[in-house]
């Protein structure tokens, strides 16, 4: 795992990163740290990380900024501020985990079985999700979502208005992030329940759902017995 931490005192930097040390073991790849935007930028701009883990109050600067322009990248991100009041916000653009000061060793590791998967009880979840268009990034609203399709190491996002956008998060990256309503429906997609409009078998114990724009993706035979039983509840 390859992680960049961005935090300006350093006695919590160092604490962070003694803790990650001791919680990742063999498996920390590379450790970078920032202590300023400016700085953050150059190092995202120059390498590929696994996780961020960011403060909020850097020498005066909203990390909000950072974190709005960050949420379409392929990295988690963790926040670990005691900005308490706007974890709410955070947990709309995206972010895995929201940390208060002061946090303990138990906490931290918290985060970590949450991006490996380990810990999947969250409360919190994305409404929106972040894509670049034209070097500016734009919120989609999770509601306007049909489903998600695996591309490679990325994902395409298809709107309710028949849109295709591209979001650099794998798809097994994003399903941690979203609400309950999302599902692994297919291996390479994830269906917002809410927007099925049918659920058809097709020759050969072939599957799909469609959805209100006309369009249909294919569902795997595990899921179709129990998604016909959701539908029809």
């Amino acid at each position: 795992m390859k992680l960049l931490i961005i935090e300006d005192e350093a006695s919590i930097m160092d604490r962070l990163c003694r803790l990650v040390r001791n919680i990742l073991g063999d498996s920390l790849q590379s450790l970078e740290t920032a202590t300023t935007l400016p700085e953050a930028r150059k190092q995202l701009d120059q390498a590929q990380f696994d996780v961020l883990m960011l403060d909020l109050n850097l020498n005066g600067q909203d990390g909000f900024e950072l974190l709005k322009k960050l949420s379409s990248r392929a990295f988690h991100t963790i926040v670990v501020s005691a900005y308490t009041q706007r974890a709410i916000e955070a947990y709309d653009l995206g972010v895995i985990d929201f940390i208060p000061k002061p946090f303990d060793e138990e906490r931290i590791k918290q985060s970590f079985k949450r991006i490996l998967g380990s810990d999947t009880q969250r409360s919190h979840f994305a409404k929106f999700l972040a894509v670049r268009n034209h070097g500016r990034i734009e919120l989609v609203p999770i509601q306007d979502i049909e489903y998600i399709q695996a591309d490679g190491p990325c994902s395409l996002i298809a709107q309710k208005d028949g849109s295709l956008r591209s979001h650099d998060k794998m798809l097994k990256d994003l399903h941690q992030l979203l609400p309950p309503q999302f599902d692994r429906v297919h291996k390479s997609y994830l269906a917002n329940l809410e927007s099925i409009s049918g659920l058809y078998n097709g020759g050969n114990h072939k599957h799909t759902l469609t959805f209100p724009s006309g369009r249909d993706i294919p569902l795997s035979r595990s899921k179709a017995k129990e998604l016909r039983n959701k539908l029809e509840s």
